[in-house]
């Protein structure tokens, strides 16, 4: 071997990776070095699902909306939930650096784990996303900066819903910190709202109670269009106010909300004995969270944080499913809702947003790519596709789209044609009547029994709704399942709505209010 050129030693093996000090005996003793550098495990990946690039051409189409109306016009919001806030431990576990250079001594608890039940803050957070102008109308005028608005909730008394996110938005609305994301330089409201959020079971643009609370807000507020929008299961890392996250979790660094400022409400197993007393603990305890927000800055713009201690209450639905027709489009991750232009039903448009969409609502996104001829075409697998832009969509939308789609749905290509996650079930949600599609099977239910009192079908021409027969059973409220469909989607459904084989399987998870624990997540049923 030594004659071949190999110098050959003992420790040959260790001493080519570059010791911590080269100029000791052992360092000089290498004759090549490797450079190694050891990471620690990240935790950045994100899951993929299959209509990741259909979600997000969405929001693109949104933000190019945003973006030719501008700031005078147009109000871009951004929602989500931050992770709870533990009471009487520290709040974040990584500490400030200030912390090791501190003169006087530092206590912390003797444990890690939650003092009682539920003890957790649970804040709402609304960031507003300013618009700018573009100069040629191509940039992206929607900006990351803006003020922000925090609902602070108590986790065990109120939690997160649909009609606490509307009071939310409401309340945002009445704050002067806000007032330029609302009105225009002539102190006018603006008329065109879009808003984005996680999608998570109490924001999903396809549930129910967030459908009525989105209503309720657009004919309040007497809005040209609303729109709400949300990324892919496992994509809400990218929804914009995600952003602002990691200022409002800094400053938790070494903080501890105490649980017990007016007298301890726990006994000796940590449960709770006087209620009243607990509920002004957990005011207490978020009246200081709120303070130390309020003084954040972020990017120039202020945060408004501030304790909410409101009894829940029962979402009414004031709209018909007439008006909900000729008003509302629904879709797997997108909500539609656009005054009509019968004066007799709404009022005039105050925007300009008939101007760009004279169709009102917008047109299903259509997957391309270039064929051998080097032509752009229909792209039946998603995965190397690519999205049109809206104004592209508009232009080229009906060349495009496959004529077997325009033959099986003759009164109009549902929104979700191209969705990967929706292909198997899209006939499900359509009206047979109307030809009108929702974007779960529970709403084109309650509309089709609208249809068939309107047209009056003869029986034989009547289709009877099916039930929904989902993969298991995650969580049951009162009288609604929370149901896991295909592809890891969730859906809420009345009992009789669900085709379930034994009701002893349905777990019983019956909280006061906001959403439940998922506590059995085992397969019920097997996929049909």
């Amino acid at each position: 071997m030594n004659q071949e050129g190999y110098d050959l030693q003992r420790s040959s093996v260790y001493l080519h990776l570059l010791p911590k000090e080269s100029r000791t005996i052992e360092g000089k003793r290498h004759i090549h070095t490797a450079p190694v550098k050891l990471f620690k495990s990240q935790n950045s990946k994100h899951a993929a699902h299959v209509s990741t690039k259909f979600a997000r051409s969405s929001i693109k189409s949104l933000e190019e909306i945003a973006t030719i109306l501008g700031p005078e016009e147009v109000i871009f919001h951004s929602m989500d939930d931050k992770a709870k806030v533990p009471i009487g431990i520290t709040a974040a576990k990584k500490q400030t650096p200030l912390l090791m250079h501190m003169e006087y001594q530092v206590t912390l608890p003797d444990h890690d784990f939650v003092v009682g039940s539920k003890h957790k803050l649970l804040p709402s957070v609304i960031g507003d996303m300013k618009v700018v102008k573009s100069k040629d109308l191509t940039n992206d005028g929607v900006t990351y900066s803006g003020p922000t608005y925090i609902a602070i909730r108590s986790a065990k008394h109120s939690g997160s819903s649909a009609l606490n996110h509307l009071r939310d938005m409401n309340r945002a609305r009445s704050l002067p910190e806000f007032t330029e994301s609302f009105q225009n330089r002539q102190s006018q409201e603006k008329k065109v709202m879009i808003v984005t959020v996680d999608g998570g079971p109490d924001e999903n643009p396809r549930y129910s109670n967030k459908i009525s609370c989105t209503i309720e807000y657009f004919f309040e507020h007497d809005l040209d269009a609303y729109f709400l929008a949300t990324n892919a299961p496992g994509r809400s890392a990218f929804n914009r106010v995600e952003r602002r996250m990691s200022n409002l979790s800094k400053e938790l660094s070494g903080v501890i909300l105490p649980h017990d400022h007016f007298g301890t409400h726990l006994d000796n197993n940590n449960k709770t004995i006087d209620e009243e007393l607990e509920l002004r603990n957990f005011e207490y305890a978020a009246e200081i969270l709120a303070e130390l927000w309020s003084k954040l800055v972020i990017d120039g713009h202020p945060v408004v944080a501030e304790f909410i201690n409101e009894e829940p209450l029962e979402i009414t639905i004031t709209k018909s499913e007439e008006w909900k027709a000729k008003h509302v489009r629904e879709s797997q991750y997108f909500l539609q809702i656009v005054k009509c232009t019968d004066q007799a039903c709404c009022t005039p448009f105050q925007s300009s947003y008939l101007k760009i969409m004279k169709d009102r609502f917008l047109p299903p996104p259509v997957p391309v790519v270039y064929s051998q001829n080097g032509v752009i075409e229909w792209a039946k697998d998603d995965k190397e596709a690519s999205y049109l832009s809206l104004f592209q969509n508009i232009a080229l939308n009906a060349s495009l789209m496959p004529k077997h789609a325009i033959t099986k749905f003759p009164k109009g290509i549902p929104y979700d044609y191209s969705c990967p996650s929706t292909k198997d079930n899209l006939a499900d949600r359509i009206c047979k009547h109307c030809g009108l599609y929702f974007g779960s099977i529970k709403s084109r239910q309650y509309h089709s029994a609208f249809c068939r009192t309107k047209d009056s079908l003869p029986v034989g021409n009547r289709t009877e709704a099916r039930k929904v027969r989902p993969q298991r059973v995650a969580a049951r409220r009162q009288n609604e399942l929370l149901c896991a469909m295909a592809f890891q989607e969730l859906e809420w459904h009345a009992i009789n709505d669900v085709d379930f084989d034994d009701e002893s399987d349905i777990p019983e998870v019956v909280p006061k209010s906001g959403t439940p624990v998922l506590n059995d997540m085992d397969p019920i049923w097997t996929s049909v």
